[in-house]
């Protein structure tokens, strides 16, 4: 099966320095795992928590609660992490093993350094989920599973990441197909549910939905072009005789 005419070329190829460097980038920033905050808590501290300290666009996540939203949200993004692997419908994958690797290195680049960069903004903002303002619920329901790393959604994050990811690859493959507005148009729409389910479910503020869309999709965005095939290969190299001394530009098509 191919998605698009055979003519197509697979636009996209690994190096070794480069993929050693973004693999080293995406385990450093995962090592922020061992600086995660711990989840003690005073009871009276948080029984002091008051939710008009929050700005009144984030206020609204506190009264959420929505329990049918947090496991749709779980359901959601769990498939659109999986969503990448429609790839190998395509010929361009499926019967070329240097180009299945291509795209599940990538794939894996940017997943890598989307949870990498969450995991530190968690790390380093300690921001205390809503439902803990949420004085509606029991003490342990405040204070349960990472309540005090709230920013940024990181469901939001890998949503994102997988569809600008998939809708980026599938452009830059077939960049006249008619299906291009499709697929950006349906992943976006399904990872925009993922960061409204959070809010609803009240596990995120409406800001760290934002931050983790922003931020999912610069990743999911970054690594294809980070990996396309430039067929228009700029040399720039200095040059030095008994004369003169400059630079000489080489542009080969």
């Amino acid at each position: 099966m191919s998605l698009e005419k055979s003519g197509s070329e697979f636009p996209f190829e690994l190096t070794n320095a480069k993929e050693a460097f973004i693999f080293s980038a995406g385990l450093g920033l995962m090592t922020s795992f061992l600086f995660t905050p711990s989840t003690d808590f005073e009871k009276e501290d948080i029984l002091a928590l008051n939710k008009y300290d929050l700005n009144a666009f984030d206020r609204t996540a506190v009264s959420m609660n929505d329990r049918g939203s947090d496991i749709a949200s779980d359901v959601l993004v769990y498939s659109l992490a999986a969503g990448p692997a429609l790839f190998f419908a395509d010929k361009l994958i499926n019967r070329n093993f240097s180009n299945a690797m291509t795209y599940l290195v990538m794939y894996a680049e940017s997943a890598l350094i989307a949870n990498g960069l969450s995991r530190t903004l968690k790390t380093v903002f300690t921001r205390n989920r809503p439902y803990v303002y949420n004085d509606s619920l029991s003490l342990k329901s405040r204070t349960d599973d990472d309540w005090n790393l709230s920013f940024p959604s990181n469901h939001t994050v890998n949503a994102f990441n997988a569809a600008v990811f998939v809708s980026t690859v599938f452009t830059l493959t077939y960049p006249d197909s008619k299906w291009v507005p499709v697929v950006w148009t349906v992943s976006l729409s399904l990872a925009s549910s993922v960061a409204i389910l959070r809010v609803t479910a009240g596990k995120h503020y409406p800001t760290d939905v934002i931050a983790g869309a922003v931020l999912g999709s610069v990743t999911g965005l970054l690594i294809p072009l980070l990996h396309k095939v430039n067929k228009k290969n700029l040399s720039v190299f200095p040059v030095v005789s008994s004369e003169y001394g400059g630079l000489q530009a080489v542009l080969n098509f």
